[in-house]
């Protein structure tokens, strides 16, 4: 009974099956060019549907939220970490 149950939540979201089939993931610097001052981050690839949250550069450059995304896009977890929740990472009055 508890077998069931358990494998049933360790399928949750990553379980091949539920999962349309994977595209490759859209490169980073296509989201975003050089002038701009906003970027989505998603590590290992945005969940659909979910509006992302948006967050304050607070002093961080735009190009080093950049690399740190595609630096966690690249990690070996990411087959098993499913979808990640967005964060448009924009420049701020006052930052």
């Amino acid at each position: 009974m508890l077998v069931p149950l358990l494998l049933a939540l360790s399928a949750g979201c990553v379980s091949q099956g539920s999962r349309p089939a994977q595209a490759a993931a859209p490169d980073a610097s296509a989201q975003v060019a050089p002038e701009a001052s906003s970027y989505t981050a998603c590590g290992c690839g945005c969940c659909p549907g979910v509006e992302p949250h948006v967050q304050c550069l607070g002093g961080e450059s735009l190009q080093a939220v950049i690399a740190r995304d595609k630096e966690a896009a690249a990690s070996p977890d990411c087959p098993m970490a499913g979808c990640s929740m967005p964060v448009k990472y924009q420049a701020c009055d006052g930052s």
